[in-house]
This record gives structure tokens, C-alpha cells and sequence, in this order.
């Protein structure tokens, strides 16, 4: 009964973060991304970021590095509205990412975290989690897009090579050293 209760408690809980009410959908995405005068601060004391001003093309690749704690994942974590900025604004191909619905936002992102976490089954099953019905194709697409999809086509089976948790890794450097 204790663990009902708090599961109500959390499921009644208010989301800091929401859609407005004219939001929109985002379609035909291109995947431009700007950041102008962004600042976002954890607490009134912790500033992370203070005015970033970033731009990158759709297609582009950009690497951001740095030392652990400088807020290279706080600042990937907001293009999705994880958090909200609290200075500046955010740009999907030129739509602030406050007037698009949280939805649509966070279907058409994807994201690979630090700690990457493989699931028990086949490759194919890994990449289809963030969108089970996904067909063929765009498994596929999203394995080329990865630059995955040469390495998983050398496993012996493929798309259905068979992962355990953090076990990929191990099978990779396995079979390419006695290639």
C-alpha cells in the first residue's frame, strides 16, 4: 500500500516544463540547431552556462568538449527541453523550441548518452526501442546514421546478432581481432 501511495504522489506531480498552448508540431525537420544568449543556472547560486551563442547546420557535426562538469550535457539536455533556459532561446530550424509541442520535440531528437545502456536481445530490438514500431528501412537509417551499420553488417548475424547488457563491446573487439 506504502508503494501505491507514493506512486500517486508522483503520478499527480505538476511538470515544471509544458507545452503552450499554441505549440506547434515540427515537420520535414531539417536540423538546424541555434543557441542565442543562452544561460541556464541549476539553483540562483549555480550558473552552468552564460550566454552560449551556437550554430550548427543541418548535418553538421560538432563535437563539445571539455572537463567533466562544465556543462556539456546540461547544454544537449536543454535542446530537448529536459530543462528550460533560463535566458535566451533555443532554434530548430528557426522555430524556438518553446513553440513546439514537448511530443513532436523529443520524437524527432535523437540522443546517445555518456553511459551508453544495451538492453538484452538482438541489435535490431536496441535501436527499434526509442521507436518500437519502426520498419526495416528506418532501423537501417538510423544504424548509417550512427555510422553503425558496416560494423553490425561484419557480425555474423547481422541486425540479429543477440546482446546482452554491455556485452557488444566485448563480441566487436573479439571478432575483429582475429580477423
Amino acid at each position: 500500500m506504502a508503494g501505491f501511495k507514493r506512486f500517486y504522489e508522483v503520478m499527480n506531480i505538476k511538470p515544471d516544463i509544458y507545452d503552450k498552448e499554441d505549440a506547434v508540431e515540427l515537420d520535414n525537420i531539417k536540423g538546424k540547431v541555434e543557441f542565442k544568449d543562452v544561460s541556464f543556472r541549476y539553483n540562483d547560486r549555480n550558473t552552468v552556462l552564460e550566454n552560449i551563442n551556437l550554430k550548427v547546420a543541418a548535418g553538421e557535426s560538432v563535437a563539445i568538449v571539455g572537463p567533466s562538469g562544465v556543462g556539456k550535457t546540461t547544454l544537449c539536455s536543454l535542446i530537448p527541453r529536459f530543462y528550460d533556459v533560463d535566458d535566451g532561446s533555443i532554434y530548430i530550424d528557426d522555430i524556438n523550441i518553446k513553440d513546439i509541442k514537448l511530443k513532436s520535440l523529443r520524437q524527432n531528437i535523437g540522443i546517445v548518452q555518456q553511459d551508453v545502456f544495451l538492453f538484452a536481445g538482438t541489435i535490431r530490438e536496441n535501436i527499434a526501442y526509442g521507436k518500437l514500431n519502426a520498419t526495416e528501412e528506418e532501423i537501417i537509417k538510423a544504424a548509417k546514421a550512427a555510422n553503425a551499420h558496416d560494423f553490425i553488417m561484419e557480425l555474423e548475424d547481422g541486425y540479429d546478432t543477440y546482446i546482452g547488457e554491455r556485452e557488444l563491446s566485448y563480441q566487436a573487439v573479439k571478432s575483429r581481432e582475429y580477423q
